[in-house]
C-alpha cells in the first residue's frame, strides 16, 4: 500500500516538472523573458508548490524572475487576442492591425474562435470588468475550445492553464461552498467567523453578478455549436468551470495599471505565469516585491513584469522565496486565497456585531456614532483594541455626550473613560472567549474535523483566542 502511494506520488511529481517545463519553454520563446537559475519550483505535502532557492544566493533589489507583457494575461492582452480572430475590433495601441491577422489567411474559418469571437462587440468587451472579460475569455480558450474543435485548435494560453491548480485544490475558499449546491463543506458556513461571512457573502455577491453578465455570450456560443442555448445540464457544468476559473484569477492576479479600467480599481491586475508559484508572507518589506518596469513606446503595454528580492537575503539551499500579498488577516486570506496562517500578525476581530446589539433600542446613541463617522467597523487587534471600540463603549456605558464629543475632539484622551469602561470591557472579551473556545469544540466533533477546509476555520479561531488573551492581559 505504501509502495503503491509513494509511486501516484511520484508520478504526480514527475506530471508536475513536465507542466513546468512546457511553461519555461514557452517563456522562452520571448528573449524579454528571465529567470534566476538558482531557484526552482518544489512541491511537498504540507506546503504544496512553491519557489526555493537551489544555489548560491539572492541579494537585495536582485531581479529573480522577469515575465514579458506578451506572456501576462490581463484586460490588454486579451483584447489584442480576440482580435486576432475579429478584425472589426479596432482599440489603438491594443488590438493587432488588420495586416497582422495572418490566422486568418493560414487557418480561415477552420479555427471556431473566428465565430465565436466574431459575435463580440467592442462596446460590449470594453464595457466588461476585468474579472468578466478574464473568465469568459478563459472558459473559451481552455474549456470551450476544446470542444469546439474536437480539440484541434490549441490555446496560445495552454502551457498557463496547465500550471493551475485544480478544483480540489480551490475547493478551501468558502465562496466554492456557498455557491456550490452539493458542497460537503457547506456546514462549515454557520461556523464561520463574523469577518469571514461578510467576505464570502461580499466575494458571492461578485461571482453572481459576474457571471450574469456573460452568461447570454456563453448561451450565444452554444447555440452556435450545439444548437441549444438553454441545455441545463451543460450550463451547469460550465458554471461549476466558471467558478473554478474566478477564483483561479482572484488567487493570482496581481496588480497592474489598466488605464482603459482606471474608474474600476477591481479591474487594475494583470496574472502571471510562474510569478503566481510564489506563496504568501505576513512579514512587510523583508522579502520579495514585485516592479513593473513600463514601455515607453506604447501606454498601454504593462511592460515587464518583475519579481526582485527585497531586504531579506536568501542564502540557504531549499529556502522558499516568499511574496507579501498584502496586509492581510487570516479571514481574508481564506476567502480570497483559500489558506490561512498558524501565526499571522495581521489577525483582527471584527466585533461589530456585539458592540451594536449594546446600543439596541439607543436611537439618540446610534444617531451620535454615526453622525460622526464612528459607526460599526468595530476591531480589536493583538496589540490595541481599537480607538472606534473605545469611543462606542465609552458613550454606551457613560451617556456623557459632551465629554464624548470632546474625545472626539482631542480635548481629552480616552485614558479618561477607560476605568469607567474596563469592567464592561473584560466581560465582553471573557463571552467572546468562550464563543470561540465552543466554535473549536463544534469544529472538532464535525465528521469533516480532519479536512484543511475546518483547519483553516480552526486557525482563525485559534488567532481570535490569542488576540483575546493578549488584551486581557495587558488591560
Amino acid at each position: 500500500m505504501k509502495k503503491s502511494m509513494r509511486l501516484f506520488q511520484r508520478k504526480k511529481k514527475m506530471t508536475m516538472k513536465a507542466k513546468v517545463d512546457s511553461l519555461l519553454k514557452w517563456l522562452r520563446t520571448s528573449e524579454q523573458f528571465y529567470l534566476a537559475t538558482n531557484i526552482s519550483i518544489h512541491e511537498s505535502d504540507t506546503s504544496g508548490r512553491g519557489v526555493v532557492l537551489i544555489d548560491e544566493k539572492l541579494t537585495t533589489n536582485e531581479v529573480v524572475i522577469s515575465i514579458p507583457p506578451s506572456h501576462q494575461l490581463n484586460f490588454y492582452t486579451i483584447l489584442y487576442h480576440i482580435s486576432m480572430f475579429n478584425t472589426k475590433l479596432d482599440i489603438h495601441g491594443i488590438t493587432a492591425a488588420s495586416e497582422e491577422n495572418i490566422m486568418e489567411r493560414n487557418i480561415g474559418s477552420q479555427d471556431p474562435r473566428f465565430q465565436a469571437y466574431g459575435l463580440l462587440k467592442q462596446e460590449f468587451l470594453l464595457g466588461l470588468s476585468s474579472f468578466q472579460l478574464l473568465t469568459l475569455y478563459i472558459l473559451a480558450e481552455w474549456i470551450l475550445l476544446p470542444q469546439w474543435s474536437s480539440s484541434e485548435f490549441v490555446s496560445y494560453w495552454k502551457p498557463f492553464f496547465d500550471i493551475w491548480p485544480a478544483k480540489e485544490e480551490l475547493g478551501s475558499v468558502p465562496a466554492i461552498w456557498n455557491l456550490t449546491g452539493d458542497s460537503k463543506y457547506k456546514e462549515l458556513l454557520h461556523l464561520s467567523s463574523l469577518a469571514s461571512k461578510k467576505h464570502c457573502s461580499r466575494i458571492s455577491a461578485l461571482v453572481k453578478s459576474d457571471w450574469s453578465v456573460i452568461l447570454p455570450i456563453l448561451k450565444d456560443w452554444n447555440t452556435m455549436f450545439n444548437g441549444d442555448a438553454n441545455n441545463e445540464l451543460f450550463l451547469e457544468k460550465l458554471y461549476r468551470e466558471f467558478l473554478h476559473i474566478y477564483f483561479v484569477v482572484n488567487s493570482r492576479c496581481l496588480y497592474a495599471d489598466i488605464s482603459l479600467k482606471k474608474d474600476d480599481i477591481d479591474s487594475q491586475f494583470t496574472m502571471v505565469p510562474y510569478v503566481d508559484f510564489l506563496n504568501h508572507t505576513d512579514e512587510v518589506d523583508v522579502h520579495c516585491y514585485p516592479k513593473l518596469v513600463k514601455s515607453s513606446i506604447n501606454a498601454n503595454n504593462l511592460g515587464r513584469f518583475e519579481i526582485r528580492c527585497g531586504k531579506f537575503c536568501y542564502a540557504n539551499k531549499g529556502e522558499e522565496i516568499l511574496l507579501n500579498y498584502g496586509a492581510h488577516s487570516n479571514d481574508l486570506l481564506l476567502n480570497e486565497y483559500g489558506f490561512t496562517l498558524p501565526q499571522n500578525c495581521w489577525n483582527c476581530i471584527d466585533i461589530s456585531d456585539e458592540i451594536t446589539k449594546l446600543m439596541d433600542g439607543q436611537d439618540t446613541i446610534v444617531s451620535f456614532l454615526k453622525s460622526n463617522g464612528y459607526w460599526g467597523d468595530y476591531t480589536i487587534s493583538f496589540n490595541e483594541i481599537s480607538y472606534r471600540v473605545l469611543v462606542a463603549l465609552s458613550l454606551v456605558i457613560t451617556s456623557d455626550f459632551k465629554r464624548v464629543e470632546k474625545l472626539l475632539l482631542g480635548y481629552i484622551s480616552e485614558d479618561f473613560f477607560l476605568p469607567k469602561i474596563r469592567p464592561a470591557l473584560q466581560r465582553l472579551l471573557l463571552l467572546l472567549l468562550d464563543t470561540y473556545h465552543e466554535k473549536l469544540r463544534l469544529l472538532r466533533i464535525l465528521p469533516l474535523s480532519l479536512s484543511t477546509c475546518t483547519e483553516n476555520i480552526a486557525n482563525i479561531y485559534f488567532g481570535y483566542i490569542e488576540i483575546i488573551e493578549n488584551n486581557l492581559e495587558n488591560m
